[in-house]
């Protein structure tokens, strides 16, 4: 994200305290609802996409993202206690700790993560680890193997979802795709 849309993100909050708390809780609620609604028909995992982590810094992530987002956890795990959940702070890797101590089962990374850092702080949680989708557009067999040689290492095999930062774009190389789904399966 650029500079600029960050500062835009961060004057909107700043002029607008009593819209962008309606419309924070606003959301919230949709969220919730949407998210139970998936879990009644039957999902057996539900992600919370969290995109504002983009266009506010930490202290404003603090302030106006995180509280919903710790409602959302809070109010879905009350209804369907079985359904692991799924955050993705997107821009907002610094959050993940604290997302954690929210309740969200499984924590997915994006390129700001290092992932090396995240693994030592929460060594316990299920991640959704970052593999860069460019590689499979633009890489070769062994450059695949290499970065997801290189993101089992520093995640670990173990609870972890091997997943891309920005998923699949539709100009992949199948071959490319397959060997990284195989790699992961080694």
């Amino acid at each position: 994200t650029s500079k600029k849309h960050q500062e835009e993100g961060e004057r909107w909050l700043a002029e607008h305290p009593e819209a962008s708390a309606k419309l924070l809780d606003t959301l919230a609620d949709i969220v919730i609802e949407y998210l139970c609604a998936q879990a009644e028909a039957g999902a057996q995992m539900l992600q919370v996409f969290e995109a504002m982590g983009m266009f506010i810094g930490p202290a404003s992530m603090e302030a106006h993202a995180m509280p919903r987002m710790e409602r959302i956890c809070a109010e879905v795990k009350a209804r369907h206690p079985d359904v692991p959940l799924l955050v993705f702070p997107r821009g907002a890797a610094y959050a993940l700790p604290k997302l954690r101590a929210a309740g969200y089962d499984v924590l997915t990374l994006d390129d700001t993560a290092d992932r090396a850092t995240v693994r030592d702080e929460l060594p316990a949680v299920c991640l959704q680890g970052n593999f860069d989708p460019a590689l499979l557009v633009e890489g070769t067999p062994e450059s695949v193997r290499a970065a997801a040689h290189e993101m089992l290492d520093a995640l670990g095999s173990q609870r972890l979802i091997a997943n891309l930062c920005e998923g699949l774009g539709g100009k992949e190389q199948t071959r490319l795709v397959a060997g990284f789904v195989d790699e992961g399966q080694a």
